[in-house]
């Protein structure tokens, strides 16, 4: 690693721990991003233990930091544990395989519908994972895994999740359409697919639970997760009564409410369960302005945030007093996510916690008043200012690296797979 006047070049873990292990917050080169480990530990196991109130598997969604050693702690300790996980990228995968040779993940699904591209790759990946899941939404896949089964002389059954599209509208079949039915009669009733293809399940993510107010209104897109998986569950099981099917649902705030649900409460409000049901999150051990504004969750369990340095200040510009100032961090080190708290991100310094940054362009970042106060006042420049994102899964993505933050000094740096 070489740290110069133009910056950090390249992530060699050991490198930078030599001379950053033991730094305070202060002493860190901005804009980065620090991960509170107790409380990115806490998180994850809190999940873990809501899937076993519920006696639901876990299926842990990487994404956010895309990690060994975040990876890891998803998967739990004790008492509370899973060795199932999802991944967003063949990167991710390849980074975790570690894990899996030491027996601590037994069970990968990649998120994305399968793809021509790269079926050589997961066929490799197949080879090293026990148990390889794919997602697919569409009769061209069925066929495309048929033929890649031949082409590449593939020993084993593929095993594939039906992505279920339940208003979300980003991917996925809607139940009891003619293209949902015309799919199940490919893959359960064609001779070619039954000889090439397992059905695992139906997954299910209400993207849309993001706008939720309260617990209770996610705790209903949970039900309604469940209830959209479910009825595809009980289509597949009229046409093949074998069948034994998972039921996979979950997005943070709904998994997040998984905690206020009981089993009992579960069985009144979805009838004749037809798998076992599963949970998947992805953004939990992080938290950001996007869960926070469901109310599920306190700004306290937010583990993830970026530090910046104020750059400098603008007095009465902007349409707020006392007017704007600058800070080293923009699109690029932050993202541009809209929510629904306003701006990109928000101080959490104590005293300054009404500027947001309400402005970014590549590099710069515009804080300006959250509300007009005669109580609000210039950060020093020169002042450290933490920042709790819109979105933590956009943040963690632009940086090369995480320094991770145990009574405030770096214990750890975590460095994220790269790429797709």
């Amino acid at each position: 690693m070489v740290h110069s006047a133009t910056g950090i070049l390249g992530a060699d873990k050991s490198q930078l721990l030599n001379q950053f292990k033991g730094k305070g917050l202060d002493e860190l080169p901005t804009p980065c991003v620090v991960i509170d480990r107790k409380k990115f530990t806490d998180n994850s196991e809190k999940m873990l233990k809501n899937a076993e109130k519920l006696n639901a598997e876990f299926r842990a969604h990487i994404k956010t930091h895309k990690t060994v050693e975040g990876t890891e702690i998803q998967l739990g300790s004790g008492n509370y544990r899973t060795d199932k996980v999802l991944v967003s990228t063949f990167a991710e995968a390849w980074g975790i395989l570690d894990l899996v040779s030491g027996g601590k993940i037994q069970d990968v699904l990649y998120s994305l519908p399968v793809f021509e591209s790269r079926l050589p790759e997961l066929i490799e990946l197949s080879s090293k994972i026990p148990n390889l899941r794919l997602m697919v939404d569409n009769v061209e896949q069925l066929l495309l895994l048929n033929k890649a089964k031949k082409e590449f002389n593939f020993e084993k059954k593929w095993s594939v999740f039906v992505k279920i599209n339940m208003g979300t509208n980003r991917a996925g079949l809607v139940v009891g359409s003619d293209e949902f039915n015309e799919f199940l009669a490919n893959l359960l009733k064609n001779e070619e697919s039954l000889k090439n293809i397992d059905l695992y399940g139906f997954y299910c993510h209400a993207g849309h639970s993001y706008a939720s107010k309260s617990t209770d209104a996610a705790k209903d897109f949970l039900i309604e997760e469940i209830t959209h998986a479910n009825k595809a569950a009980l289509i597949a099981k009229s046409m093949n009564p074998d069948l034994k099917l998972v039921i996979s649902v979950g997005a943070t705030p709904t998994a997040v409410s998984s905690g206020f649900l009981s089993i009992d409460e579960l069985n009144a409000r979805v009838d004749n369960l037809a798998g076992k049901v599963e949970l998947h999150a992805g953004n939990y051990p992080c938290f950001d302005l996007q869960q926070i504004s469901t109310k599920c969750i306190n700004p306290d369990a937010v583990s993830l945030k970026l530090l910046a340095d104020i750059v400098s200040s603008y007095p009465k510009r902007g349409n707020k007093l006392p007017g704007e100032q600058l800070i080293n961090a923009g699109v690029v080190a932050l993202g541009r996510e809209p929510g629904p708290f306003p701006g990109f991100g928000r101080i959490t310094n104590k005293g300054y916690e009404n500027w947001i940054v309400g402005r970014v362009s590549q590099e710069h970042g515009i804080l300006t008043p959250l509300e007009e106060s005669e109580n609000t006042e210039f950060i020093p420049i020169g002042t450290r200012v933490a920042i709790i994102p819109q979105h933590a899964c956009i943040t963690a993505a632009s940086h090369p690296y995480f320094f991770v933050i145990e009574n405030q000094k770096v214990s750890d740096i975590w460095v994220p797979a790269r790429g797709w």
